[in-house]
C-alpha cells in the first residue's frame, strides 16, 4: 500500500474498529457483571428469608413459617426456583418446580457455589447454593433464577449496539477522510508543481506548503539550482576548451600552409588534412559535450519563436542553391526540453537536408500523443543499406559533400538523451525522410 492517504485511512479504520470491540467487551462485561450482581444479590436474600423462615416441628420434620418469597415461587416453571435438603434427607422443594429437582453441588458449610445449570421447559438459570448449621442439621439452600430473559435482552442489545458501531465507524471514517483529504490537499500542490516543474512552466517549488514538507522543497529546489550551476560551469568549461584549442589549432594549420617551413607537399597536404580534421572533431565533441538532455527541468523550448531564425539562417548559408525551406508548426507548441539541445538537433538535421535537397526541404513539427519532428528533402535519396547506417557514428553516404558525417550521430545522441526515437525512410518527395518522436514528459 504505497498511497499515504491510503495507508492514514487504513490505519484509522483499524484503530476505530479495535476501540469500537474493546468499548463493546467492556459495556458487554460490565453489563453481565451487574445483572448477575443483582440476581445473586435477590438470590442471596430469597435464600436468608427461607432459611429464617424455617420452623422443626416436634418430629423433626421442617417447615415454613410466614414465608415473604411471594407468588412467583408458587407458579410453575416461573423461573424463580428454591430447593432445601438436610442431612436427614428431607427436601423443601418450591411449587415452581412442579415434579423436577435442581442440580445442587457439594458444598461446605459456611460455603456458597454460584453456577449456571439447565431448567425446566429450556431455561437457563443462575444457581446460589449455601449450606448452613441449623436445629442441629445441616441445610443446604440451592436458589435459582431464569436468565432467559437476560440473554435476550443483551442479544437485543448486541444487535442495535453492532448497527450504532457500524454507522458511527463509518461516520467517523468519512469525517476523518475528509479532514485526511484536506490535510494531503497541500501534498496535491506539490505534485501539481512537481508535474509543471517537469514540463518547463516553472523553474523551482513554492514554499506555501506544510512545515513537515519544507525540507523536501528545500531540498529540491536546492538540487535544482546545483543541477543548473553545474550546467553552466560544463557548458562555460566547455566553451573555454574549444576557445584554447582553436588557437593552436589555427596555428598549425597556417604553418601547413605557409611557404616559409620546407616540407613536402605530401607532407603539408597531410598536415593540413589531419589539422582540419581535429578542429572539425573538436567541435563535434564539444557540442556533443554541451548537451543537456531531460536532465534539468524549468526549461521550455518554442520552436515557433526559435525555428524561423534558424531557417533564415540557412537559407543564406545555401543561397547559391535557391533554397527554399518550408516549415510547419501546430499551434501554441510548446515542451519541455533545452533550448540548446533542439537547436542542435533541428539544425543538424535541416543543414543534412539542405545539403542533400535539389530546391526544398519540408518541415513539420506537431503533437500525437508526443513530440513529432519530421524533415524531408527532395534530393537523391538513399537506398535500404544507407539508411540503415546513416547514424553510425562518422559514417557518410557521399564522400564528395563536405563534412565530417558526425552530424546525424549528434542527432542520435540528443534523441537518446530525450528517450526519443529516430527513424529514416524515403520521403515522398524523393528524398530523405527524418522523423523524431520524443515524449512529452
Amino acid at each position: 500500500m504505497k498511497s499515504l492517504q491510503n495507508r492514514l485511512h487504513f490505519g484509522l479504520a483499524i484503530s476505530l474498529f479495535l476501540l469500537t470491540l474493546l468499548m463493546w467487551l467492556l459495556v458487554n462485561t460490565s453489563i453481565n457483571h451487574i445483572f448477575n450482581k443483582m440476581m445473586l444479590t435477590r438470590l442471596e436474600h430469597d435464600g436468608q428469608a427461607l432459611l429464617a423462615s424455617l420452623q422443626q416441628s416436634a418430629k423433626g420434620e421442617l417447615s415454613f413459617k410466614n414465608s415473604q418469597l411471594g407468588l412467583i415461587y408458587q407458579q410453575v416453571y416461573s423461573g424463580h426456583y428454591y430447593l432445601i435438603s438436610t442431612s436427614d434427607d428431607q427436601q423443601l422443594r418450591s411449587p415452581s418446580l412442579w415434579d423436577l429437582s435442581l442440580k445442587v453441588p457439594e458444598v461446605q458449610t459456611g460455603e456458597t457455589i454460584i453456577n449456571n445449570v439447565e431448567g425446566p421447559d429450556g431455561q437457563h438459570l443462575l444457581q446460589w447454593t449455601s449450606r448452613f448449621k441449623r436445629f442441629n442439621k445441616t441445610i443446604t439452600i440451592a436458589m435459582a433464577e431464569n436468565t432467559n430473559a437476560l440473554l435476550s435482552a443483551m442479544r437485543t442489545f448486541n444487535l442495535y449496539f453492532a448497527l450504532a458501531a457500524i454507522a458511527i465507524l463509518m461516520f467517523l471514517l468519512i469525517i476523518q477522510g475528509l479532514i485526511v483529504q484536506r490535510s494531503l490537499r497541500s501534498l496535491a500542490v506539490i505534485k501539481q508543481e512537481l508535474k509543471a516543474l517537469s514540463t518547463g512552466k516553472i523553474k523551482n517549488l513554492s514554499k506555501q506548503v506544510p512545515s513537515e514538507i519544507h525540507p523536501l522543497v528545500n531540498e529540491v529546489n536546492h538540487l535544482l539550482q546545483q543541477l543548473a550551476k553545474q550546467l553552466k560551469r560544463s557548458r562555460n568549461s566547455t566553451g573555454n576548451l574549444a576557445h584554447s584549442l582553436k588557437h593552436p589549432l589555427n596555428l598549425l594549420m597556417q604553418l601547413a600552409e605557409s611557404e616559409d617551413i620546407k616540407l613536402p607537399q605530401a607532407v603539408r597536404d597531410e598536415l593540413l588534412f589531419n589539422t582540419q580534421q581535429i578542429n572539425q572533431l573538436m567541435e563535434s565533441e564539444l557540442k556533443r559535450a554541451r548537451l543537456v538532455g531531460s536532465y534539468v527541468t524549468g526549461q521550455l523550448f518554442s520552436p515557433h519563436k526559435e525555428l524561423p531564425g534558424l531557417v533564415n539562417v540557412l537559407e543564406r548559408v545555401y543561397h547559391d542553391k535557391a533554397l527554399s525551406i518550408q516549415y510547419s508548426i501546430a499551434s501554441d507548441i510548446k515542451f519541455a526540453a533545452d533550448r540548446n539541445d533542439m537547436m542542435e538537433l533541428l539544425g543538424n538535421l535541416l543543414d543534412n537536408a539542405c545539403k542533400w535537397s535539389s530546391e526544398k526541404v519540408y518541415c513539420e513539427i506537431y503533437k500525437d500523443n508526443s513530440i513529432i519532428i519530421k524533415i524531408e528533402d527532395d534530393g537523391s535519396g538513399c537506398d535500404e543499406k544507407q539508411l540503415s547506417s546513416l547514424t553510425q557514428r562518422g559514417v557518410r553516404v557521399d564522400e564528395s559533400t563536405a563534412g565530417t558525417g558526425l552530424g546525424l550521430s549528434i542527432v542520435k545522441d540528443i534523441v537518446e538523451l530525450y528517450s526519443g526515437k529516430i527513424d529514416f525512410s524515403s520521403s515522398k518527395y524523393g528524398g530523405l525522410s527524418v522523423s523524431i518522436s520524443l515524449p512529452l514528459t
